[in-house]
């Protein structure tokens, strides 16, 4: 990022064509520009698109000026008609062909001070017009829902060098997916205009829990969905009802505790109760809530212990106890309390290896044990998510992992600190232990996550640069996200399991999908090692993963398509991993688990034996049992006192008949519990 934008400027200050009339800045009076106008982000074959860029400054005697890149600086990727009036801002050009558009403009001051604008125009060939309303099952219409339009057929539109064959250089080479889309108005009603002809896909993303999303008509996935077709002769109707979502759902009673290391009740402890999706901005095949934030980051509450419709939030009584009214869902439940660590379910510190929690039925013990905060002087992370194109603040989840890998620690464990930023992308993590930490911005909306790195956006841990804190505050941390491209758009996708080279299952793993240099989607791996990667186009992707402490694997292959004799149906991929720790050198050895964890059991089905890894994060009796599909217990397979560490245990059911069987960890207070088949 340094590297490019210093060329940048250099280049600019060489351009005397373009800025005859300014001189070169005084470095201690440079000015800060931004841009406060948005563009356009559709346009059509053979008509003019158009954009006034306006960039203002901190001070109010510059002036500022505009260009488009140079024809020789080919990495912006310019484009031969493009024209942008210096003095205006007014940016045109008119787009030959189908594709997408990767624009850039550049704002420069007198007072030295430079902004950089980059975006992606999606321009398509048609003057279709899909139009409808989205109302409940009362016929009233629904404000704010994120109507989609994805085409069925393959689309290609770029020769194989990236260009159109007029000169414009289109930003995602090879096969891609038209979006269209648009939003319900007061009174449910929505146009989409200016789409192309062929066959369509419809998804209805609902605003809130109230309502259920879909697909078009009343389907629950894409595979199942009706196709419309599109032409430029007629309006093509479709309209959606949605029915009750989790909201209106009967609400089920969970309850536990909030106690010390010690047992002690926290008497002034806070429970917060957060979809799952919701907080790790998942897009699954029927909620997404990529789009929802994209729409509403900047005026909904988006924090894991805001006020949000997704966020049930209780405080202990006197004694330490609570009880929540939670709607049917998977959660992530977080305790914390003003001088203690903030713990997720089962004693985790990390929102990706949190236990998800399905409420399906009342339930109790869900009980969380803070740890005091230790006594040395604590510091801060402070700074910002930003746009890397647009420079445009990004609301986003922080997560600060103290490093035990590469660095002596003397903290035990490899503690992770989280803080949402505000609507703007700012953030400050304090309460933090001396060490050194690796920072992670996980976005809310079409971003791809990001470690903070001070040359580059970056997405691999082993590249991030560390941050230092010791007692202090540390300041300008600036985290550089790129959004994930438009023509990435699509129904099908990529899923497949992360394992250890043990067989272990690994949580909290992000996996890219990249098509030509650019991350088109990722997902995060669940409790099981599983992940699955919505809503891309057919095409080739290079797929792989990346873990905290585990070394890179090689990256992975694979197509996906619609289907040649279905064109309605999606053809996914599959990919797995099995990725290795690092060498570290802290005191929290690679031996030492990150987690509380049970993995599901090697092979499964099995017979007669099987073999079952668990993983222990602070030492006390350990029991590992089975039971039948009764709740009957058959066996125990551990039950002794084992300190912290990775351990696994062969399972010999040849005196059990086939079946369901489930076998239970426990540990202190921790319990996990999974499901294996005996098949003789």
């Amino acid at each position: 990022m340094k590297l490019w934008y210093g060329f940048l400027l250099s280049t600019l200050f060489l351009s005397g064509a373009l800025f005859a009339q300014v001189d070169p800045p005084n470095p201690l009076t440079v000015d800060q520009i931004k841009f406060v106008s948005q563009p356009p982000l559709t346009g059509q074959v053979g008509v003019v698109y158009a954009y006034t860029a306006k960039a203002v400054s901190n001070d109010s005697t510059a002036i500022v000026y505009y260009l488009a890149p140079p024809p020789t600086m080919n990495f912006i990727m310019p484009m031969r008609s493009l024209v942008v009036d210096s003095a205006t801002g007014l940016l045109t050009f008119t787009p030959t062909s189908k594709g997408w558009y990767l624009l850039t403009v550049i704002a420069r001051s007198t007072k030295g001070g430079v902004a950089i604008r980059r975006f992606t125009v999606t321009v398509t060939g048609g003057n279709g017009i899909v139009q409808g309303k989205v109302t409940d099952t009362l016929n009233t219409g629904i404000k704010g829902v994120v109507v989609e339009l994805l085409k069925t057929e393959l689309t290609s539109v770029n020769q194989p060098d990236g260009h159109d064959g007029n000169g414009n250089f289109n930003d995602f080479q090879g096969e891609g997916g038209f979006l269209f889309w648009a939003i319900t108005d007061a009174s449910g009603n929505y146009r989409i205009t200016g789409v192309d002809p062929g066959k369509y896909k419809l998804h209805a993303i609902s605003p809130s829990r109230q309502y259920r999303s879909q697909w078009y008509d009343g389907q629950p996935t894409a595979s199942l969905a009706n196709v419309i077709f599109v032409d430029t002769s007629a309006v093509s109707i479709a309209s959606f009802i949605l029915r009750g979502g989790a909201s209106t759902r009967p609400k089920l009673t969970i309850s536990g505790s909030v106690s010390d290391t010690l047992g002690v009740a926290i008497k002034k402890a806070d429970v917060f109760f957060v979809l799952a999706d919701f907080a790790l901005n998942t897009n699954n095949t029927i909620d997404d809530f990529r789009k929802y934030f994209d729409v509403n980051a900047n005026i909904s509450d988006c924090k894991l212990d805001g006020n949000s419709q997704h966020v049930i939030h209780v405080r202990v009584d006197s004694a330490g106890n609570y009880t929540a009214s939670v709607p049917v869902g998977t959660y992530i439940a977080f305790a914390k309390a003003q001088g203690y660590e903030s713990e997720y379910y089962q004693e985790q510190s990390s929102l990706l290896l949190a236990t998800q929690i399905s409420v399906q039925q009342n339930t109790t013990g869900i009980n969380f044990t803070l740890a005091p905060l230790p006594p040395v002087v604590l510091g801060a992370i402070k700074g910002n998510v930003t746009d890397s194109s647009s420079g445009v603040g990004v609301p986003a989840r922080i997560i600060a992992s103290r490093d035990r890998w590469s660095a002596a620690d003397q903290f035990k464990g490899s503690r992770t600190y989280i803080v949402d930023t505000d609507s703007l992308g700012a953030y400050t993590l304090d309460q933090l232990p001396p060490g050194s930490y690796f920072v992670f911005a996980l976005p809310l909306g079409i971003y791809a996550p990001a470690y903070y790195s001070n040359d580059t956006a970056n997405t691999h841990w082993k590249k991030a640069s560390k941050v230092i804190v010791n007692g202090n505050t540390v300041e300008g941390i600036t985290i550089y996200v790129h959004q994930l491209p438009v023509s990435a758009n699509g129904y099908t996708g990529i899923s497949g399991m992360v394992r250890t080279t043990n067989a272990m299952a690994v949580q909290g793993a992000i996996v890219y999908a990249m098509k030509n240099n650019r991350i088109a989607g990722y997902a995060i791996t669940g409790i099981a090692g599983a992940y699955t990667i919505d809503g891309l186009a057919p095409g080739s992707y290079s797929v792989s993963v990346d873990n905290l402490g585990s070394n890179e694997s090689a990256s992975l292959t694979v197509t996906i398509a619609y289907s040649t004799t279905n064109a309605a149906a999606p053809i996914t991929a599959a990919a797995d991993f099995s990725i290795t720790s690092t060498t570290g050198v802290s005191r929290g050895s690679v031996d030492q688990p990150v987690q509380f964890s049970l993995s599901q059991n090697y092979p499964n089905p099995f017979n007669p034996t099987t073999v079952i890894h668990y993983a222990i994060l602070r030492p006390g009796i350990v029991s590992l049992k089975v039971f039948n599909i009764l709740g009957q217990e058959m066996l125990t397979l551990v039950n002794t006192y084992q300190t912290v560490g990775n351990y696994q245990v062969t399972f010999d059911a040849r005196s059990l008949a086939s079946g369901v069987y489930f076998y239970q960890l426990q540990s202190n207070r921790a319990i996990q519990l999974r499901k294996m088949i005996l098949l003789r």
